[in-house]
């Protein structure tokens, strides 16, 4: 990690977003590599306290991510207002002005929801259409007041999708796919799709795209036209449940290699049989593959800016959630002045509405 630059990218995120937590409480998390920097972020922006928690994870040890954040929190002269926490405690809970939801912070279910004080909000560190209900009973925290908004990471400012297509070629580089002139398929749909469209083009890349949005099949004639001796075969569909890859999917694993035996995969994300990929020795990174829906590796696999920048962010929609709320707007006020006020915020459909839990 080149520390100097990260607190360098942090500081402009902070002066580019003008966040300022001056007077306001967060609940965080702690973890390891590039995801330190969010405790960190909130006490140079102001934070008057800092709670960041953690555990032991498959990325790091407490012992160690606690280090880590209280070394740079010295360095960086926020030593006093970070503190390192393992449980969600319910005093510290009720102090809190703004809870992210980052990974050691979820759940946040019924029980921590009642230590929150009503005025809380919860900005989340991502666009709204990945909210899930294991992470966040959001109807709770409509039935409690505690305003909630994501981000919106294709704001100019964040960009942040464009960092999907440069996660893929490193991928693809990691399998020594040379990308220039190599035969890449890429399948997917929207803005992910897109983005590893673009990336690969521009390394002058022999590309296909199979576009799940407009109904292309990967089971289709043109789909193994495209599939036909390719090098990289490249899944970044985001939207879809259905399996890709593997027995009952749009091909199997046996017909994938049919039309090409010396292809390689990258997984982003997207429904595949990984232990059928693995049975067969298909070269495919990352090692493990989530459930639908979820990142096989996020963007801040490539460097600590895409991380920096979105935490901000994140960060930035709390502080004009909190100011408001604390304004005296009720939650439905707040969230509307907010939406209207802050372009990287990003508001829920319908079906998640006040309205529609209240």
């Amino acid at each position: 990690m080149n520390i100097k630059r990260i607190e360098k990218l942090s500081r402009d995120a902070i002066d580019r977003y003008k966040l300022d937590l001056l007077g306001l409480t967060v609940f965080t998390e702690a973890a390891s590599g590039n995801y330190v920097v969010t405790p960190l972020i909130a006490a140079l922006a102001g934070s008057n306290r800092v709670f960041a928690i953690t555990r032991d994870s498959r990325y790091g040890k407490a012992a160690d991510v606690r280090k880590l954040t209280l070394e740079l929190a010295q360095s960086w002269g926020v030593g006093d207002r970070i503190e390192v926490v393992s449980d969600k405690v319910p005093s510290i809970l009720s102090q809190v002005d703004i809870i992210t939801n980052l990974g050691f912070v979820r759940p946040i279910d019924k029980k921590v929801i009642a230590y929150l004080k009503p005025t809380a909000v919860l900005p989340l560190m991502w666009e709204t259409w990945e909210f899930r209900e294991a992470d966040i009973d959001l109807s709770e925290c409509r039935r409690a007041g505690i305003t909630v908004l994501g981000t919106n990471e294709r704001e100019a400012t964040l960009d942040l999708f464009t960092y999907v297509g440069y996660l893929a070629v490193k991928l693809a580089f990691e399998l020594e796919i040379e990308i220039y002139r190599s035969k890449i398929v890429v399948v997917g749909s929207g803005i992910f799709g897109n983005s590893s469209v673009k990336a690969f083009d521009k390394l002058d890349a022999d590309i296909k795209y199979i576009d799940l949005s407009v109904g292309e099949s990967l089971g289709s004639e043109s789909a193994k036209a495209a599939f036909r001796d390719t090098d990289l075969v490249v899944l970044v569909e985001h939207r879809s449940p259905a399996c890709l890859i593997g027995s009952g999917g749009g091909i199997t694993v046996d017909e994938l290699l049919t039309l090409s035996p010396h292809l390689s995969i990258v997984h982003i994300t997207g429904n595949i049989n990984r232990a059928e990929i693995d049975r067969a020795a298909i070269p495919c990174v990352p090692q493990k593959s989530p459930a639908p829906g979820y990142m096989s590796v996020a963007t801040g696999y490539l460097g600590p800016k895409p991380v920096i920048a979105l935490h901000t962010a994140g960060l930035k929609v709390g502080e004009a959630m909190a100011r408001a709320r604390l304004a005296g707007l009720d939650p439905i006020e707040a969230e509307e002045k907010v939406l209207r006020d802050l372009p990287i915020a990003m508001g829920f459909d319908s079906s998640h509405k006040y309205t529609q839990t209240s």
